[in-house]
């Protein structure tokens, strides 16, 4: 999965993002994808120098510490070591009749406690 300008075999892919928050060195985004490609979010974000935290094929690492966070390489507890990726809302049509169907997920208590780390950073 690459970005490739008019390359014979590259496919159109569009993603919209917004940014939500910021904080030093990171941010929470919503990603929207318009297509549907393999990778299409965590290729965007990467291509764009801003990769999906814990993704280890864009951005290089597959976890991060609460030191690393708040900037203090003491603290070694692993808050993180998954990509920080999580759907809130999949739309899709019924593989049998067509229907659509609509499912949400709240943000799970791993990305909860990352973004409350971040928090307490930025109010410092």
């Amino acid at each position: 999965m690459a970005v490739r300008h008019d390359h014979p075999e590259s496919r159109q892919a569009q993603t919209f993002y917004e940014v939500l928050e910021r904080f030093d060195g990171f941010a929470a985004v919503r990603a929207l994808p318009k297509t549907g490609r393999t990778h299409q979010i965590r290729l965007h974000l990467g291509h764009i120098g801003c990769a999906v935290l814990c993704d280890r094929l864009y951005g290089g690492r597959s976890q991060i510490t609460r030191g690393e966070l708040l900037r203090n390489p003491a603290d070694t507890e692993v808050i993180l070591d998954r990509q920080a990726l999580h759907a809130r809302r999949l739309k899709i049509s019924s593989p049998g009749s067509g229907e659509p169907m609509e499912f949400t997920a709240p943000l799970p208590a791993d990305l909860e406690r990352m973004l409350t780390e971040l928090r307490r950073h930025r109010a410092r």
